[in-house]
């Protein structure tokens, strides 16, 4: 009698297992998306190779640009997107937007030394057109502004801030069309403007160098209006600022 309830538990047990395990059909879904299926592909690096017809714009140490798309302009100025190329990274940055440029030399590239501004400043005078890109966003940085070749340079760049001489002219200047430029900050991501030092009918500024957060500009002065006109009575003077004072930053 033992013996045959022994029997008869066991193929209990058994069933009972096999019926609360879990069911094949249930442990595969069948209704998952098709785009769930696909595999993940990486963003294909964009190359040189890729634009057929792109006209050469200017370089310096490390960045070609090119001009690409062409829409407008002028043989010599023409206007279209810009491609970025860095020369030891071989990575391509296409900057949206569109852009007039000057080829054949009258484009200078610069770049501010940690890879994410470049500089151009375009023009054939001393007074040129100045266009920052940004290449982490893609774009440009802030809006075109005037930069007007000085003594010691035109810029400076300070973390998110270009420091230029700007166009600001007087008729009492007897050269060109007058420059008699200030020295002005810009902020490269809000696009506001800080001007440092605003020359007048006896001064004029132009940016020299930067150490650490101090900048160092030249002021040129003249005692009076017509000293202009005689070199050896401009008088210059090493001029300091501190570029983390309310509203650079």
């Amino acid at each position: 009698m033992k013996k045959f309830m022994i029997f008869v538990i066991l193929p209990c047990l058994m069933c009972l297992l096999v019926s609360c395990g879990p069911r094949s059909e249930e442990a595969t879904p069948t209704n998952l998306p098709t785009a769930a299926l696909i595999p993940l592909t990486t963003t294909r690096q964009l190359s040189l190779d890729s634009f057929q017809n792109k006209v050469f714009v200017g370089e310096n140490e490390i960045y070609s640009l090119y001009l690409i798309n062409r829409r407008g302009g002028t043989d010599d100025a023409p206007t279209g997107e810009l491609l970025v190329f860095n020369k030891g990274t071989n990575q391509v940055t296409k900057i949206n937007g569109s852009f007039t440029v000057i080829i054949g030399g009258g484009t200078i590239v610069y770049d501010n030394g940690k890879g994410n501004y470049v500089l151009l400043s375009i023009g054939t005078y001393t007074s040129r057109n100045g266009v920052v890109l940004s290449l982490d966003n893609q774009k440009q940085a802030a809006n075109n502004f005037c930069m007007s070749s000085g003594q010691s340079g035109d810029h400076l760049f300070w973390n998110d801030s270009i420091i230029i001489n700007n166009c600001d002219t007087f008729k009492n200047r007897p050269w060109g069309n007058g420059e008699a430029p200030s020295v002005t900050a810009i902020n490269l991501i809000t696009g506001a403007e800080t001007v440092i030092a605003k020359s007048d009918l006896t001064h004029q500024y132009t940016v020299e160098k930067i150490e650490g957060n101090t900048l160092h500009y030249i002021e040129t002065y003249v005692e009076n209006e017509v000293d202009w006109q005689n070199q050896e009575k401009q008088i210059t003077d090493e001029k300091t600022y501190d570029l983390t004072s309310s509203g650079n930053q």
